[in-house]
């Protein structure tokens, strides 16, 4: 069977736990919009992992609030629920195959990771599990870092047969930290450069950027702690799309706006507190300032 999933830490751990019980020969890394507008073929031998519900896939786990009214709709193999991550629901659901129980702890972090639920010195010096996910988030223009899926797979294998300790000091692995790091003070310039605060709500806008650094986006809320929600904007490399991602301070919680509800009047999708739409760059200003407007007023 082969595995169709994204390529966060929830889904690196979500495959790793599914190759224990699966005859896993493939996986394949997507994202929602390409099944949703089904740019990328489904088929009965496949497993959808953290991604929404298509009718052709063989089995699906999930656990975002916006495929609910899903789930309850259709019969369909694996399990659908509400949960910090997808890591917990196939956990819980491969109760009874027993190898998959020694990584209790590392769903654990999927749980934390997935639902943002960090503290402030896991994403200023990140270490053990939380770096591991940050090499998921390196990108290099240039190429250096080599095939992201390659790297996916081969995490995939080292965490089961490897401990956490050997897998950090692969040259692989020590490339994409390196890279990481190097590009932390650049990410913190690139924020403050690109980043401006209307009443309760920071905006970021990177259009203007070639390159923007790598970095975690919840930085942004370690510099701007008085506001209770982002919206960040940025072109989709290669097309005349724009993202707009939107997301609550996960440090000052006090943010009433429904994003996944904001953002499927945009075609997008997420959950009560983050989720992102893709819109055409020609109306990208309007829908950004719509969706401003709409922060604040829920503020």
């Amino acid at each position: 069977m082969r595995i169709v999933t994204r390529g966060d830490f929830d889904s690196l751990i979500s495959s790793v736990l599914l190759s224990l019980a699966y005859d896993i020969d493939d996986v394949k890394i997507t994202n929602p919009a390409e099944i949703q507008e089904c740019k990328f073929a489904i088929t009965s031998d496949d497993i959808i992992a953290n991604l929404p519900y298509h009718s052709d896939c063989g089995v699906w786990f999930d656990h975002h609030i916006n495929e609910d009214s899903v789930a309850h709709k259709i019969d369909f193999k694996g399990c659908f629920k509400i949960a910090p991550s997808c890591s917990r629901v196939i956990f819980d659901y491969l109760e009874d195959v027993q190898e998959t129980r020694r990584f209790e702890k590392v769903v654990k972090i999927a749980d934390l990771i997935d639902s943002a639920t960090l503290t402030v010195e896991s994403i200023k010096n990140p270490h053990g599990w939380y770096i591991l996910d940050r090499t998921l988030n390196a990108f290099d223009p240039k190429g250096r870092l080599g095939d992201f899926r390659e790297y996916f797979i081969k995490l995939l294998q080292w965490i089961k047969t490897s401990p956490l300790s050997s897998i950090l000091i692969s040259d692989e692995v020590q490339a994409r930290i390196e890279h990481v790091r190097s590009e932390h003070k650049l990410f913190i310039n690139a924020l403050q450069e690109c980043s401006t605060v209307d009443k309760n709500v920071i905006i970021t806008d990177s259009r203007s950027l070639r390159y923007f650094p790598n970095g975690n986006r919840f930085q942004i809320y370690t510099l701007f702690p008085n506001q209770n929600v982002s919206a960040s904007i940025f072109n989709r490399r290669g097309t005349d799309t724009s993202v707009i991602f939107c997301g609550h301070n996960i440090f000052n919680r006090g943010c009433k706006t429904d994003i996944n509800e904001l953002m499927h009047k945009y075609n997008g999708s997420g959950r009560m507190t983050a989720g992102s739409c893709v819109v055409p760059s020609a109306e990208a200003d309007n829908i950004l300032k719509e969706i401003v407007d709409t922060l604040k007023a829920n503020n």
